[in-house]
């Protein structure tokens, strides 16, 4: 709706009446910052518009989102933009707080989620440069920013893991760096294969996931009810990913084993300190899966906020902010 200088105004939602910090993408590609509380008005909210003084007109398309900067640069981030070499191609990777072939000690790596860019990752970032950790976040194969192998196709974690793992081997100066996996939706995916893999888990320090993805079948499930289609076609869709050839059919390269991608079963394995953070309000990853993950791995912790999908940063910044920092800073034997 046309709004005053430095306001924007748009329809009541669940997510826009929200207090908290967001993004708004508008459909002329500007992106905005808003934060604070909303000011309600009927079936209209308006935000205050951080650091923006231009009018907006009415009848743009905008889009709600957890992603509150574009870029490094626009958080005012010192970076390096690399591109790494891995088995999927090339892929662009910002580097903070050091630049490609630093000898470093400890890295935190930062893994977006599907649909999402390195952007969403950068609400982690800062928590690690606090706390003097030097962080990578790396695209990965049939991403919006990395490179396109076979049909383009996403394979939910099960060969994006292999880009992921060659950014940890260019990170290997020395041989014994060790790894905080920062994990975001998808990204947990990719993180929890490393963790458990024969040639990084011994080198993975702690991960901290959010909103992770942990049982494939189950955020099927959760959203085709989202979208009030009826909850038979989630299980219709398992054979086109698990069975060869009805994955070659739907463009898959290789079927999805989402058996071995069930980390709600296989939690046990995950020996490495855990913190996840997990929305009552997503919708589309079940907070049931993460309750069940952090009562069966060994050493996990849930801290639970009101927020929806990676939103819980949004909701509560400070306080998801505090308790990451001291997940970080714990000596774990």
């Amino acid at each position: 709706m046309p709004s005053a200088p430095g306001h924007i105004t748009v329809p009541a939602t669940e997510s826009t009446t929200r207090a908290g910090e967001w993004g708004v993408f508008l459909d002329n590609g500007e992106h905005l910052r808003v934060s604070g509380v909303p000011r309600r008005n009927g079936q209209t909210v308006t935000w205050r518009i951080d650091g923006h003084g231009s009018p907006l007109s009415g009848g743009m398309r905008a889009a709600w989102s957890g992603i509150v900067a574009v870029d490094p640069a626009s958080e005012g981030r010192t970076h390096v933009d690399h591109a790494v070499p891995t088995r999927g191609g090339s892929v662009p990777t910002w580097y903070f707080d050091s630049a490609p072939g630093d000898e470093r000690r400890r890295w935190a790596v930062h893994i977006f989620g599907l649909g999402s860019t390195r952007a969403g990752a950068l609400r982690s970032v800062d928590i690690a440069s606090d706390e003097g950790i030097p962080s990578v976040v790396p695209a990965y194969r049939n991403t919006l920013e990395g490179p396109t192998v076979g049909g383009g196709r996403h394979h939910l974690g099960a060969t994006e893991v292999d880009d992921v793992a060659d950014v940890l081997e260019a990170l290997s100066v020395t041989g014994e760096e060790r790894f905080v996996l920062f994990g975001w939706s998808m990204g947990a995916q990719i993180a929890l294969q490393l963790a458990d893999s024969a040639t990084w888990g011994s080198r993975v320090d702690r991960l901290v996931l959010d909103s992770p993805v942990l049982d494939w079948r189950s955020v099927l499930e959760a959203n085709v009810a989202r979208a009030n289609l009826p909850p038979r076609l989630g299980r219709l869709a398992i054979p086109w990913l698990e069975g060869r050839r009805r994955a070659q059919a739907v463009g898959l390269s290789s079927p999805v084993d989402l058996d071995r991608l069930n980390w709600v079963r296989h939690a046990g394995r995950i020996t490495q300190p855990v913190l996840i953070h997990h929305g009552s309000s997503d919708d589309s990853v079940p907070l049931t899966d993460s309750r069940t993950f952090a009562e069966r791995a060994p050493r996990a912790r849930l801290v639970s906020s009101d927020g929806g999908h990676t939103t819980g940063w949004n909701t509560g910044p400070a306080a998801y902010i505090a308790s990451t920092a001291r997940f970080l800073r714990a000596s774990y034997a």
